[in-house]
């Protein structure tokens, strides 16, 4: 075996090991699995390496999977987040003095707050009256997730002591099937408490007028900013610098991610090789061997500090560092050897990157350049150069990445090929021109804006075709959560194309296999599906029934409901249209709500149970009348109230009947309630609110679903001492009914499909 075919296995073998810690199952099958094989693989394949080698590789991996258990954040002692407990329990509203040092440079979050991290080191609670003492200061330690009022975060910078005001709480776990964990985000960053805070001081102003890195980085901002304006002025920067070290607009950078071109907004290897080949071109006649390295070393490390240490960063410039040492040692590097050992010392400093979606991104891309473009260029060479150029970078880019990109966004950029293909060009203009304005602007801010004002068009353009793709039918299609088990299928027939010389020249079978292994399932699914999913939302009904391939959402939420509960679910179980939408717990945000999720999912006919009008802004809407049952499918629903909204679901085939009683306002809902109106249900899902002996007596529910995380106790005492069973979604998160499985939530014992 080959020395650079020797370090590429035992760098596989370390990031395998680091990988199969997802699962304990995965980790001991492989690992079980592996031993065996690894003593009969060089009898039956004669280029296999021997099985000593390849018992070293199985070795490193299992250190590997327990390397990274030790690298875990683990809470200290003295842990901010071990207090919380004490003094949430005397209420929401007991305000805390957080005292520290600030750890990262502040974001503008959705919510248009400033988001930071802060190192705490000291914690005082603020007296409620004398009847609730409060907590002695204390010294404490640990990483807390900090939001504060937009002004507060001016100035502020890594190593500035701060003393904020507000109240801690805990991260919760994600209550939602597809729904981002905000825990989990958390606990990987080093951190197990949030802050909300409402006043902001710094002892020392002096603290925020030193230089640092942020400031030359808000200095080349401010200078392309100045005369190209938002949004083209942050989207050249996040071109230059990556997004992470620019607020760039939310609407825009989710454009870019819907057609599959979040590459664009990522400081990593492009912007690496332009600095690279601009010094060593500019300076191949002027400087020496030794002033090349030189320079080229300070400029990677320069770029470094202003992109903030991103993990796709650092891994780009480890590989810039290997150009470098090879120039000044006259030796010609492997890059792929390269690509791995850099990769491999990143995981070793620190093996949660790993987990870190634009490290994998970034690493995959860049594996699929060195081994897939050549290839692909040789397939294509009846084109022109140029053109084949433009169609192989993004292609080979996308064949390594698309497995992770489905496994972890759960949605086929349709278009991303034709995107990366038509904006190839325009990226590159924008990307050079911006280097070239942000290297001058740091020097001289007026002439880096007259630089970076050229751009304009083109960014304009850029932008434009971005929106085109966007506004085009399935511009993002989502195929649902697919397993563990279909992602290393997908990575071993691609590692089987790159790797055996008889699946290349057969490739369409692999490809036909690959995407098999992805629509079969899913269709096999989506043809026999039946369930009822309530989904938790803090004191929001929503409802999504799934019918052989038909969907109905009943109510969609606010804005941010929408946006972070509804739309991740959808995508999830692989809904790409509504069937009917179902309005019930109709507020002022309603319309907005349901515009927003139509942009992204077509919606084919809407319906109003009460309150909303027949026509809200570009969304008809079309009432259902009292006591008028309206079929969809296998799935009935009849209105019986509007105020509050009180509706029976009802699936003949599997003998299940569901009433809902909805209310925004549940004080509101108990009067209005006709008794003699309410029918006999075997599920009872209602607002949380006080219900009467009477009411569930009429009902009598096998069981009874709280939209909302404290429902009223008498109720709830009501319902146990009948024997019903009570889930709430705020406790339990979303809640499930299927024929087999019955009821099933989210958060207890395994996650339903």
């Amino acid at each position: 075996m080959k020395n650079t075919q020797a370090v590429i296995v035992l760098c596989l073998a370390y990031i395998i090991g680091l990988l199969i810690t997802c699962n304990p199952w995965v980790r001991w099958g492989l690992l079980l699995v592996a031993i065996p094989l690894a003593w009969q693989l060089p009898r039956i394949w004669k280029k296999s390496p021997n099985w000593q080698f390849l018992l070293i590789a199985i070795a490193i991996a299992g250190c590997a999977s327990f390397y990274l258990e030790l690298r875990i954040p683990q809470l200290a002692a003295n842990d901010i987040s071990k207090y919380i407990p004490a003094t949430a329990e005397r209420g929401t509203a007991q305000f805390t003095i957080v005292q520290g040092t600030v750890d990262s440079y502040p974001h503008i979050t959705r919510n248009q707050n400033s988001q930071f991290w802060l190192n705490a080191t000291q914690l005082n609670e603020i007296q409620g009256d004398a009847l609730r003492p409060a907590d002695v200061s204390k010294s404490v330690s640990g990483r807390v997730y900090v939001t504060a009022p937009l002004q507060s975060g001016t100035g502020l910078q890594p190593g500035v002591e701060v003393s904020i005001t507000g109240t801690l709480y805990l991260p919760q776990a994600n209550s939602n099937p597809g729904g981002f964990s905000f825990r989990n985000y958390l606990s990987q960053s080093g951190g197990f408490a949030g802050m909300r805070g409402v006043q902001l001081r710094v002892p020392d102003e002096s603290q925020t007028q030193r230089w640092s890195w942020g400031k030359l980085r808000q200095r080349i901002v401010a200078a392309q900013v100045r005369w190209l304006d938002v949004p083209v002025g942050p989207l050249v920067t996040a071109m230059v610098l990556g997004s992470d070290a620019v607020d760039l607009p939310f609407d825009l950078h989710d454009r870019f991610v819907r057609v599959g071109l979040a590459h664009a907004l990522a400081a990593s290897g492009f912007q690496v090789s332009l600095i690279l080949n601009a010094i060593l071109t500019l300076t191949r006649k002027r400087l020496s061997v030794v002033g090349q390295f030189n320079l080229g070393v300070a400029a990677l490390l320069i770029f470094l500090c202003l992109t903030g240490f991103q993990p796709a960063v650092v891994r780009s410039v480890v590989m810039g560092m290997a150009v470098l040492i090879a120039l000044r040692t006259k030796r010609q590097i492997n890059p792929l050897s390269s690509l791995f050992i850099a990769g491999t010392l990143l995981l070793i400093i620190n093996p949660l990157w790993v987990w870190d979606i634009g490290f994998e991104l970034s690493f995959l891309a860049t594996l699929g350049l060195i081994v897939t473009v050549e290839p692909l260029q040789k397939k294509l060479d009846w084109l022109p150069p140029t053109i084949t150029d433009l169609i192989t970078v993004p292609l080979a880019a996308s064949i390594w990445t698309l497995p992770i990109q489905l496994y972890v966004f759960k949605v086929f950029p349709f278009y991303s090929l034709p995107a990366n293909i038509l904006t190839s060009p325009l990226i590159s203009i924008v990307s050079i021109g911006g280097t070239i304005g942000a290297l001058v602007g740091s020097i001289v801010p007026i002439a880096g804006s007259a630089i970076s004002w050229i751009l304009y068009l083109p960014t304009q353009l850029l932008i434009k075709i971005i929106d085109i793709f966007n506004y085009l039918p399935g511009a993002s299609f989502a195929v649902g959560q697919i397993g563990l088990w279909q992602l290393f299928v997908l990575y071993g027939i691609i590692l089987g194309v790159w790797a055996l010389p008889k699946w290349q020249k057969n490739w369409k079978l692999p490809i036909l296999v690959g995407i098999l292994v992805v629509i079969i399932p899913l269709a096999i699914w989506k043809t026999t599906e039946l369930q009822i999913t309530a989904l938790a939302s803090k004191d929001r009904q929503i409802l999504v029934i799934q019918d052989r391939g038909h969907t109905i959402l009943l109510n969609s939420g606010n804005e941010s409901v929408t946006r972070f509960v509804v739309m991740p679910f959808l995508q999830q179980q692989a809904i790409n249209q509504i069937d009917r939408a179902i309005d019930f717990n109709y507020d002022s945000s309603a319309p907005n709500s349901w515009q927003t999720l139509n942009q992204s999912i077509s919606i084919n006919n809407f319906y109003s149970i009460g309150g909303m009008g027949s026509d809200t802004g570009s969304i008809k809407f079309q009432l259902l009348p009292i006591g008028t049952t309206q079929k969809f499918d296998r799935v009935e629903i009849t209105t019986i109230q509007t105020s509050p909204a009180i509706f029976q679901i009802e699936i003949p085939e599997s003998n299940q009947k569901w009433l809902v009683i909805g209310d925004v306002t549940a004080d509101k809902a108990q009067p209005a309630i006709d008794l003699e109106q309410l029918p006999a249900a075997q599920t009872l899902y209602w607002h949380g609110g006080k219900l009467t002996d009477r009411s569930i007596a009429k009902i009598n529910p096998k069981v009874a679903i709280a939209a909302t995380d404290s429902p009223d106790p008498e109720t709830v005492r009501l319902l146990e001492q009948k024997k019903i069973k009570v889930y709430y979604t705020g406790r339990d998160g979303a809640i499930q009914w299927t024929p087999t499985a019955e009821f099933k939530p989210y958060l207890e014992g395994d996650k339903f499909q």
